[in-house]
């Protein structure tokens, strides 16, 4: 059941209408959470799962964000100005992505109220001393993040096919942060491993 309010972040300010965007899942929809402390892990979106994998502790039911080298953190969010949006519930619908936390609506949506963030470094670091937010700094692992990286691998190769014909584009990515998995990457796709995967 969706909440009667989801949240939003963006790193536009003062914007009216929040319009859906094109993702990786391939079509546009608005995103949104119902927790505003997993809203705030996508203030900073500098490399996406490359950076920083985002999601919820299975033990402790908190969000967290999982630095995936060493500086990740600060590279995404650091200095990083944005706001995050409380919007109307109604129209958002879950389980279209794969990602039980993430709701999408397909159309615009009307915010109700404005929460800027100057520093999202700082905002999620103050979300930390209050016990709100984990933060795992490289090299530990959270919320079943495999130690050899595969997820980012698997993420890799079903980007690669899913932006055909600019799959190449996804791997030039994966290779500006992880350069030592893009052979890893490039041999999955040639065995067609996670043909299966959305």
């Amino acid at each position: 059941m969706v909440p009667v309010e989801v949240y939003h972040a963006s790193r536009r300010r003062g914007l009216r209408v929040i319009r859906p965007r094109r993702s990786t899942h391939g079509r546009a929809w608005v995103y949104a959470t119902a927790d505003p402390v997993l809203a705030a892990c996508f203030l900073g979106n500098r490399g996406g799962d490359f950076t920083c994998a985002v999601g919820r502790d299975p033990g402790t039911g908190r969000p967290f964000i999982c630095e995936r080298f060493a500086g990740a953190f600060e590279l995404r969010y650091r200095g990083v100005r944005g706001s995050i949006y409380v919007l109307p519930g109604e129209g958002f619908r879950a389980g279209e992505t794969g990602w039980e936390k993430e709701l999408v609506c397909p159309r615009p949506v009307v915010p109700l109220r404005e929460i800027p963030v100057e520093d999202a470094a700082e905002h999620l670091l103050r979300l930390e001393r209050e016990g709100k937010l984990l933060i795992a700094r490289y090299p530990a692992k959270i919320g079943g993040i495999p130690e050899d990286d595969e997820d980012l691998v698997r993420r890799a190769v079903i980007w690669y096919r899913r932006f055909r014909p600019f799959g190449f584009l996804v791997l030039r990515e994966l290779g500006k942060y992880h350069p030592h998995l893009v052979a890893r990457a490039r041999e999955a796709i040639r065995a067609g491993r996670y043909a299966e995967d959305r």
